[in-house]
């Protein structure tokens, strides 16, 4: 035990002027015997002297005040950031570490979509139509292309009425080319708005209206039908998706003996 204790220990002692710790409470070694003292006799002697002061202490203060706990040091920011790969979990937990939640491509915003061209804007068109051939109308003759119709022109009146035209209206708005295409529920007046722009003859060209008189007649004013041309074929026929033949979204292939002409929509602007 260092020098320095004994003195703190003693100076601790002489300190109190009051309480129970008298200098009679510990035996006093004089001069004459102080050499007979075992080094070991003193530090024990030491040690109660400070065991007694610590209970002295205890008595006189009434309670113990906390230590003040210091706070950690503010880390880096960066140290929140886990570098690549850093704190992912392989099979075997880490020491208290998570991994970071993975951002689903859902969440995350993809760079805006190149525009279609027209070629594929038709394509997809074409698909859709495509997907559609089975669906027909209900038991009462109401379509679902009827009823869209009424709302989306804000009419009356369409939701039993035949829906071939109606159909290929829903179809140029889901794609945004309603403008190209047009919408109308009557198929001559269809015909006519193209014949107006000069894009109605009789040479097919996919994603054309082709417009039929089951007549056989030539004539705009004669027009019952309407489809879209989903294929031009070497043989001079041309397939089709229509909506409204025997109650249902049909393809077919059709020869140029019914059919009064096409309408080409300005895909391409």
């Amino acid at each position: 035990m260092s020098i320095g204790l004994v003195f703190a220990g003693a100076a601790s002692f002489t300190v109190l002027s009051t309480g129970t710790a008298r200098a009679t409470d510990i035996s006093t070694i004089t001069d004459s015997d102080s050499g007979a003292v075992p080094f070991a006799e003193m530090q024990a002697r030491i040690a109660e002297i400070e065991s007694q002061i610590a209970m002295i202490e205890q008595r006189v203060t009434p309670y113990q005040i906390p230590a003040t706990e210091t706070p950690a040091p503010e880390q880096s920011q960066t140290a929140d950031i886990p570098s690549p790969g850093q704190g992912l979990s392989t099979g075997t937990p880490g020491e208290g570490l998570q991994a970071p939640d993975q951002a689903s491509a859902g969440d995350l915003p993809s760079p805006a979509a190149a525009p279609l061209t027209a070629n594929a804007k038709v394509q997809q068109m074409i698909a859709t139509a495509r997907s559609k051939v089975g669906e027909g109308e209900a038991a009462d003759g109401t379509s679902f292309y009827g009823k869209w119709y009424d709302t989306y022109t804000k009419q009356k009146g369409f939701a039993a009425a035949p829906w071939c035209d109606m159909f290929l209206a829903w179809l140029a708005v889901q794609y945004g080319v309603q403008d190209q295409m047009g919408i109308y529920a009557y198929t001559p007046w269809h015909a006519q708005w193209f014949n107006k722009q000069g894009r109605f003859d009789r040479t097919p060209r996919v994603g054309d209206l082709v417009f039929f008189d089951w007549g056989g007649s030539k004539n705009i004013s004669a027009i019952d039908h309407v489809g879209l041309v989903t294929g031009v074929n070497p043989d001079g026929t041309v397939s089709t998706v229509e909506a409204n033949i025997s109650d249902k979204v049909v393809s077919r292939t059709r020869g140029m003996k019914d059919i009064v002409g096409f309408g080409h929509p300005a895909y391409a602007g």
